[in-house]
């Protein structure tokens, strides 16, 4: 069903982006028309376009640093829409049913990327601002995919009011439809506002928050590095996540590389880039990925454990990490990628994976995430923490959902009951731990952390705590923003490691 939506979702954003060019060019033939209604119009369908490309490329630390300075590009394009959409209404040139859902609709998400420029300039919008954009986010989440909240592949495209009659039936009947995706759009997003309006007031219970002391210095906390890797790591993450770990001084590196990036060039790149921040005893952490292709995330591909278990042994035989994770997260993000597969089919994986792994690396631990926490999760998770499984390190993926912290104490309370369940003697792990600042603002990253590292440090079993993730590649969680600003959460993990050292 979620992929059916997504595919769907990304079908009828094309169909928008084509109607709104298409209808461009006919008002800008129509004679009869005002002439700055028309050039309203026409500055719309110029700015579509370009305004789409900077709004993908703005949400990745890879092209945002050329780009911040347009960054405005997309709200504007929005607002243009959206004043030509009540410009056609208020006078006339549309009918009230097919204008006013249009209308609102692009006003709605022209308001909703006008704060989101804002969050990502670090500013803090007034909270029913903020919650429009959570609610944004929080539609697209039921609309198109969950992975909404993390990927800025997902967006609303805007519409063009049209402002003549249709010549045929097909045509007419197209805008109705078109008016209705709309409203439906509109719809959801308000009927999202009041949620989202608890999801981002609901971080400041964790203002509280406080940290223990771990007398031991036992408790590791580090950063993952890096976009997912499918190939050598990219210089600008290389630059600034490198500097990033300098400035924090992490126990703790993790990457991410998938299959088809597991080549002998990628991994002696990896080795070569991550080699002085290994020489201080920090510890490496290597998640072999998923298969899914990054611009298709809606598409599944088959495990093909053969190439994988070839992937363990490289990773293990060229980078020796001190752990290594043969799955992200089977009922996570492997989930989203080959499907919700049996029990029986990671453990016999995990099995050969760490087999694999120990007989050319004996020193690295074999980990494992839970991360859906339901009957699947918690039956392989049972299996890890057995005292004859291969799995060495236990752990856990903490994120909260677009309700905000309701799902991140959901994830806390799973994890606890996984602990108490198993009472394993393994170490414990938080493998990923982060939030959603894109769509919730730069203080609930904030205070995510914060939670989870007092969470953490009040659990001796809890070997160490990784943020995800360093900066915005892929996703739109990092520590770094696009534009290079850093964060407010990348502060907070600064004062947890230096408090946990006693400095």
């Amino acid at each position: 069903m979620i992929r059916a939506l997504g595919t769907l979702h990304f079908a009828a954003t094309a169909v928008v982006i084509v109607w709104s060019v298409w209808m461009t060019g006919r008002i800008a033939r129509a004679r009869s028309l005002p002439r700055r209604f028309v050039g309203i119009t026409g500055l719309a369908g110029l700015m579509l376009i370009p305004g789409v490309i900077v709004a993908l490329a703005t949400a990745s630390l890879i092209w945002g640093r050329a780009l911040a300075a347009v960054a405005w590009v997309w709200p504007a394009t929005l607002l243009v829409f959206a004043l030509q959409a009540w410009y056609a209404t208020s006078r006339g040139l549309v009918i009230p049913t097919l204008g006013v859902p249009i209308a609102i609709y692009d006003s709605l998400i022209a308001v909703a990327a006008s704060v989101q420029l804002a969050v990502k300039l670090g500013a803090m919008p007034p909270a029913p601002l903020l919650a429009l954009l959570a609610a944004q986010y929080s539609a697209l989440v039921v609309t198109a995919s969950p992975r909404a909240l993390i990927s800025p592949l997902w967006l609303y495209a805007p519409l063009l009011a049209p402002a003549f009659p249709a010549r045929y039936r097909s045509s007419a009947t197209a805008r109705v439809i078109l008016a209705a995706m709309a409203a439906t759009w509109s719809g959801f997003i308000l009927a999202r506002l009041w949620p989202a309006s608890a999801a981002v007031h609901s971080y400041e219970s964790y203002d509280a928050a406080r940290m223990r002391e771990r007398p031991a210095g036992d408790l590791a906390i580090g950063v993952k590095l890096f976009p997912t890797l499918h190939g050598a790591p990219p210089p600008v993450a290389v630059r600034e996540d490198l500097a990033l770990v300098d400035t924090l001084d992490v126990d703790v590196i993790a990457v991410t590389i998938a299959p088809d990036g597991v080549r002998r060039a990628t991994l002696d790149s990896l080795a070569h880039v991550l080699e002085a921040a290994r020489s201080d005893s920090t510890l490496l952490v290597v998640t072999l990925g998923d298969a899914r292709p990054p611009l298709l995330p809606w598409r599944r591909a088959p495990l093909d454990p053969e190439r994988r278990l070839d992937a363990v042994r490289s990773i293990a035989r060229r980078l020796r990490p001190d752990y290594l994770l043969p799955v992200d997260a089977p009922y996570g993000n492997a989930a989203a990628a080959y499907g919700t597969l049996p029990v029986a089919t990671w453990t016999r994986y995990l099995a050969r994976a760490a087999a694999a792994a120990k007989q050319v690396s004996p020193r690295t631990r074999i980990g494992y995430s839970a991360s859906r926490y339901d009957a699947r999760d918690s039956a392989l998770f049972a299996w890890a923490a057995a005292e004859g499984s291969p799995v060495d390190a236990l752990g856990f993926t903490i994120f909260p959902s677009d309700h905000g912290a309701r799902g991140l104490e959901a994830d806390i309370r799973a994890a606890d009951r996984f602990i108490r369940a198993t009472r394993s003697p393994k170490e414990h792990w938080v493998w990923s731990a982060g939030s959603f600042p894109i769509a919730h603002g730069d203080a609930a990253q904030e205070r995510a952390l914060t939670a989870v590292l007092a969470w953490a440090t009040a659990r001796p079993m809890i070997r160490g705590v990784i943020a995800a993730e360093a900066g915005d590649y892929d996703t739109t969680i990092g520590l770094r923003a696009a534009n290079r600003r850093l964060r407010p959460g990348a502060f907070t993990l600064a004062r947890a490691i230096r408090a946990l050292r006693g400095e």
